[in-house]
């Protein structure tokens, strides 16, 4: 698409770009899929409205299974308001309506409190509904393009600029996955948005263990917040500080081009900018938990960023010239033991990103201490690993058998496992550690990461302040309600917050055991701060938005048009689209787990895959190393960061990592 077309090839595009005929073909489709049951057993919108107009009457469906159902009893209770006496009519009108959910829907298809979004779905259906918004998405994107290859001007800026624009002002806060996502596929004819990030670019996360040690490149697994979506109204490189829940507003803080301090003008607040919003997108990350250690936060590199990357880089390079330095190098026995210690590098922290620097490090100390091929072929028997694990296994998250492999395979590249032992000092030159005998010892270090824990920014903290006491979560974060809606009695509030990604805590009431079996009881559980989760969110909170549903009810409904006879044809057929998928009642936010990956050196990975609860395989060594490397490419977020990627593995497989420090 960023190539030059013929006329021809650029009209049909155009014509293919419309988004009324895409939708038309669309909705042809899914009628017939609807109209042979094809599609989904629930059809909330039929008694929503049934509903709502009774207030005297709450639902609450707590289905049982169809053998606990006793005959005559039904699977739906009802609870009568005590603020409201029923006459005969409405209760009559009342057990229609529950009788007519109980007919439709069947007790295996809903579970929990309607209110509160606790549906209990199919995976299949899960499944068809991602794929019919993919589909949507996909039309978006298509009507993108004349913007993106100039055929048409963009002239929301200017309204907005002159305030003429009735649109509602989306401020995004963030640039990590959540964020990242949610510009991908928010519907800017719709929405005034803007961006706000203390960096400029989206990075692609898993990826940074590869960047510290030189086998992809830094922009080669990075994009633009502003190509991200270039129709959004604008992007904002600054730092949100404060906000103001009743008024609606945000303070933003500018950093310095210099030195990166947070105001660029000393003693004033002339860096400081104060955004209004109608809904606010909070997707802001977690930092590091490294201040509970005495030293840690001193004397220790961390991976959050593509700047971490490039300082780690930079100092495993050095470590490696402080050893080959004379004052050492022209004595090798006198001077073995501050030699290893100068390229003796520690990770604190066996989880997915602690594991996977581990094996990048081997793999790169086995290139450059090759003999004669290798730059420091005398650092050989000197360079060491150690990665320290506080718990009993590494990746807690994989299954047993992969954890034990990533152990077995660690061990096989020569690093050094330390398992049930916490860190308790870092220092400049050594680390200090606790094993679970309580024996503690100080191991001389040159270079000790970072990858264990993490703890709020900031601005979470600051949000978590402004909030009720019910909506603080533990560690930092922030509860969500099932449409991502930060929790609050307030009703001018609910609906204009929305938390996303590593600061959010969404309660997942699927339980399961040790083994992944999802148990028949319900009891919260909370989802992982990981990629997979943070940017399902953020897509779901953009079609939320876009979609225009009244996100200041419980559950959202899709707005009403004043005058039908005024929707242009897009939206008509817009609104039939939602209808038919029945959308009028806005779903809960449902995560789909596909499963984990992990890389742990020598051209082996770990692979689970699974769809939803449902475990499809797993693989450990070159096959899921294939694969592992197979998903990254693919879920790059554009063509040229595929193409980068794929030439940085090459480069990185013929000529070995580049050990030069720009």
């Amino acid at each position: 698409f960023q190539t030059k077309f013929s006329t021809r090839t650029r009209m049909v595009a155009a014509v293919t770009a419309d988004k009324s005929m895409m939708m038309l073909i669309s909705i042809v489709t899914l009628m017939f899929m609807t109209t042979h049951g094809f599609l989904r057993p629930v059809s909330l919108a039929r008694f929503e409205p049934i509903v709502r107009t009774r207030p005297s009457v709450s639902l609450q469906l707590n289905y049982k299974s169809s053998s606990d159902i006793e005959p005559g009893e039904s699977s739906v209770k009802q609870h009568t308001g005590p603020k409201h006496k029923q006459t005969q009519e409405e209760e009559e009108e009342g057990i229609k309506a529950l009788r007519y959910l109980s007919t439709e829907l069947g007790v295996r298809w809903l579970q929990g409190n309607l209110q509160d979004g606790d549906r209990v779905t199919p995976i299949f259906l899960v499944i068809v509904e991602r794929v019919l918004d993919t589909i949507e998405d996909a039309f978006l994107h298509l009507r993108r393009i004349p913007y993106e290859w100039g055929w048409q001007e963009q002239q929301q800026g200017a309204a907005a600029k002159d305030g003429t624009t009735n649109k509602k002002t989306v401020v995004v806060l963030g640039s990590g996955w959540a964020a990242h996502a949610f510009l991908k596929v928010v519907d800017t004819e719709k929405l005034r948005v803007v961006a706000v990030s203390p960096i400029n670019h989206f990075v692609f996360t898993p990826m940074l263990a590869g960047a510290a040690v030189g086998t992809v490149e830094y922009r080669s697994m990075t994009e633009a917040v502003r190509s991200a979506n270039p129709t959004m109204e604008e992007f904002i490189e600054g730092e949100a500080v404060d906000l103001d829940l009743q008024a609606k507003t945000v303070k933003v803080q500018f950093r310095s081009l210099l030195d990166l301090q947070k105001s660029n003008t000393t003693g004033s607040s002339a860096g400081i900018i104060e955004l209004k919003y109608d809904a606010l997108v909070a997707a802001v990350g977690v930092q590091s938990a490294n201040l509970q250690v005495p030293g840690a936060r001193d004397n220790c590199f961390k991976l959050k960023t593509c700047e971490d990357a490039r300082k780690l880089r930079v100092a495993i390079g050095e470590s490696f010239e402080y050893a080959s330095r004379p004052d050492v190098a022209s004595k090798p026995e006198e001077h073995a033991q501050e030699r290893s210690r100068r390229v003796t590098f520690v990770i604190v922290g066996g989880g997915p990103t602690g594991v996977e620097l581990a094996g990048e490090l081997s793999d790169f100390i086995k290139d450059i201490t090759m003999p004669r091929v290798g730059a420091y072929p005398e650092l050989r028997d000197f360079a060491k690993i150690i990665l320290v694990q506080s718990g009993p296994n590494l990746l807690p998250a994989f299954e047993e058998s992969l954890r034990s492999e990533a152990l077995r395979a660690l061990k096989r590249r020569g690093v050094d496992v330390r398992l049930e032992t916490k860190t308790i000092e870092v220092g400049e030159r050594f680390v200090k550690l606790r094993a679970h005998d309580e024996q503690e010892e100080v191991v001389p270090a040159g270079v000790t990461i970072w990858c264990a824990g993490t703890s709020p920014q900031s601005f979470t903290v600051r949000m978590r302040e402004k909030l009720e006491e019910a909506t603080k979560a533990p560690n930092g974060r922030i509860y969500v309600d099932p449409w991502m809606r930060a929790i609050t009695e307030d009703a001018n509030v609910l609906g204009s917050v929305f938390v996303l990604g590593d600061a959010a805590c969404f309660r997942d009431k699927r339980h399961q055991d040790a083994n992944g079996n999802v148990l028949g009881c319900l009891s919260e559980q909370y989802l992982p701060q990981t990629a997979q989760v943070a940017g399902q969110q953020g897509a779901y909170v953009a079609r939320l938005l876009s979609r225009g549903y009244d996100l200041s009810g419980s559950p959202p409904l899709l707005l009403t048009p004043k005058n039908f006879a005024e929707m242009s044809t897009s939206e008509y057929i817009e609104r039939k689209w939602l209808q038919i998928r029945s959308l009028e009642v806005a779903d809960p936010f449902i995560f789909v787990n596909l499963g984990l990956l992990a890389y742990v050196g020598g051209g082996e990975a770990l692979s689970q895959v699974q769809l939803g609860d449902t475990p499809l395989f797993s693989y450990a060594g070159s096959s899921a190393f294939m694969l592992w490397r197979s998903v990254y490419l693919v879920k790059q977020v554009a063509s040229r960061n595929r193409v980068l990627v794929t030439f940085d593995w090459i480069k990185s497989y013929l000529f070995g990592r580049d050990v030069t420090r720009l």
